[in-house]
């Protein structure tokens, strides 16, 4: 059963302060009790360009503010379970969040700030560095997706910026040797390795880097630490990014919600079936 919040009208018959009431694609009611909860995994709560259009503060944004408000209430009905809870969602997403947590749990991370001085980055974490979007990394632009890449600048190239208008965090440039992607599902993880030689900074720029990674047993630290972060930050599903430097494995991103499809077979079929068993109580 799917649902969001431009279809749960199709999906939802109603619900009260005890009990709701579902209906799947056959069309039979499903009830959800606490006492046996059904078990969801939260990929999307509207579908792309689902508010394209609508302007801030007028009907139509009050319209999709109440359903999303509906859909609020859904997610946090006692008797569903979630791979990963909304609230435990939002807090992962947020960069500094993912850091705060790694540098607890022993994880090492890169030099990382946040500052509308460019001076004051490049005295903080040497030049060049990178900036990175502390919101979306993609938008929507003219029809047009845009994805905003990693690259690195130097204090002078953003000195006129207002690094605070629409908040970046800036970062020190890893000269990475490996490339790791690590999938985790409660308590297991893979972990998949592509080779940096000759590649940009950011690798998603090289469209054939996205179908080269390999499945790795060579980094059992990142396999573990890939799954103690995950436990700290209370999600039961992760895609990360990680590298390999000249001192060895360094923590970049947890996505509660991240790719993986694009990675090998051996990979992407235990990990499909970890998630199917988790939702099927299994």
């Amino acid at each position: 059963m799917v649902i969001d919040a431009s279809r749960q009208h199709e999906v939802l018959r109603w619900l009260d302060l005890r009990q709701t009431a579902l209906i799947d694609a056959a069309g039979e009611v499903l009830k959800l009790e606490s006492g046996c909860p059904g078990r969801g995994w939260l990929r999307r709560l509207a579908p792309a360009g689902w508010d394209r259009g609508v302007a801030l503060g007028g009907h139509a944004a009050a319209v999709l503010s109440s359903r999303l408000s509906l859909l609020a209430t859904l997610l946090r009905d006692p008797g569903l379970s979630w791979v990963t809870s909304v609230d435990a969602l939002y807090a992962a997403e947020n960069k500094l969040v993912q850091y705060r947590a790694a540098l607890q749990e022993g994880v090492r991370v890169p030099s990382t700030m946040v500052s509308g001085s460019a001076s004051d980055l490049a005295d903080g974490l040497g030049e060049p560095f990178v900036l990175k979007p502390f919101g979306p990394g993609n938008f929507e632009d003219e029809g047009h997706q845009q994805v905003v890449h990693v690259h690195a600048v130097h204090a002078a190239d953003v000195a006129e910026v207002e690094l605070l208008d629409a908040p970046f965090i800036a970062q020190q440039v890893v000269h990475a040797h490996k490339h790791l992607r690590v999938v985790t599902v409660q308590d297991h993880a893979w972990v998949t390795e592509l080779d940096a030689t000759g590649l940009p900074l950011d690798w998603r720029e090289h469209a054939p880097a996205h179908h080269a990674f390999t499945a790795s047993a060579c980094w059992p630290e990142v396999e573990s630490g890939a799954l103690q972060l995950a436990a700290a930050l209370h999600v039961g599903f992760s895609s990360q990014d990680w590298v390999v430097d000249n001192d060895g494995p360094l923590f970049l991103d947890l996505n509660p919600g991240g790719q993986w499809l694009f990675l090998p077979d051996r990979v992407t079929t235990p990990i499909a079936r970890a998630l199917a068993g988790w939702l099927a109580g299994s």
